[in-house]
């Protein structure tokens, strides 16, 4: 297995079912072995699997460059070559991170918003394992552009505001937008994904991304971004109908008067669609199914 997993430039062995079968499974092997079952090839689809890849990838070359790299050893079966594996398993969602211990059986490590990144997927091997590991991530510059440029326009922002409006105003805007951000994010859902950290969207079997779930007892990561967006942009289509729509010339007032009241019933309906998908019996409907 060690020989498998140098023939890969980060140190994960490319597994086949008949390698998977020799190496891996036996109890009587001296080193433990996770193994990611996934499915990498484009026609899947699988964005998750790419994701979870990429984690493993980090935390391998992480632990290949510590003194014990021997003691666990990394690998990948995809479905590819391991589907008859994955059925006679039952496994019917992709990607699933199994650990095989020496001289015990194999357990499950649940993917979530925080093991499927490479801190966190680290942070928790080495719990199970009683060891420190740490992953090797490449530095991603796009994202430090991305947050010095972030950082430089809201500084400027906020010197343009600060010259063109009076220090009250600015507290008493500054506090309301603070307090309406503060009960949208509240509204959508953003503290039960903070305590049960689910994973940020499900997908089908064939790969498809589904960013709802079908039940009122469970949520992914994305839905309270997509909720408190449309409570937003209703809130938004309230806020032009009272204070902009007046200020409108009279000859246009009536299509900018339309055009707002039917992105507001286009997007509640949106609102209803989703709480119909994920509970049957809810009431409400308007427009959407």
């Amino acid at each position: 297995l060690q020989r498998l997993a140098q023939r890969d430039a980060d140190g994960v062995a490319q597994l086949t079912l008949p390698q998977f079968m020799e190496h891996v499974v036996p109890e009587a092997k001296t080193y433990a072995v996770v193994v990611q079952l996934t499915a990498l090839d484009p026609e899947y689809k699988c964005d998750t699997c790419r994701a979870v890849d990429r984690s493993v990838r980090a935390v391998a070359r992480g632990w290949r460059r510590q003194t014990r790299a021997r003691q666990i050893a990394f690998g990948t079966l995809d479905v590819a070559h391991g589907e008859e594996l994955f059925r006679s398993m039952g496994i019917d969602k992709i990607p699933r991170l199994m650990i095989f211990p020496p001289g015990a059986s194999p357990r499950e490590l649940k993917l979530s918003a925080r093991t499927s990144s490479a801190a966190g997927m680290a942070a928790r091997l080495g719990e199970l394992f009683g060891v420190e590991m740490q992953p090797d991530e490449p530095a991603d510059y796009a994202k430090y552009a991305g947050g010095a440029a972030a950082t430089l326009g809201a500084a400027y922002l906020g010197w343009v505001v600060v010259r063109r409006l009076s220090l009250r105003m600015l507290v008493r805007n500054a506090w309301a937008a603070g307090s309406i951000v503060f009960v949208l994010l509240m509204t959508s859902g953003l503290m039960w994904n903070r305590i049960n950290a689910p994973p940020f969207m499900g997908q089908t079997r064939s790969g498809d991304a589904v960013l709802f779930a079908p039940t009122n007892s469970q949520q992914f990561g994305v839905e309270p971004q997509i909720v408190a967006s449309a409570y937003a942009a209703c809130a938004l289509c309230v806020v032009l109908l009272v204070r902009h729509v007046p200020r409108v010339p009279g000859d246009q007032r009536p299509l900018v008067t339309v055009a707002v009241l039917a992105a507001l019933v286009l997007v509640y309906s949106y609102l209803n669609s989703v709480f119909r998908q994920k509970m049957p019996a809810y009431p409400l409907r308007l427009l959407l199914p």
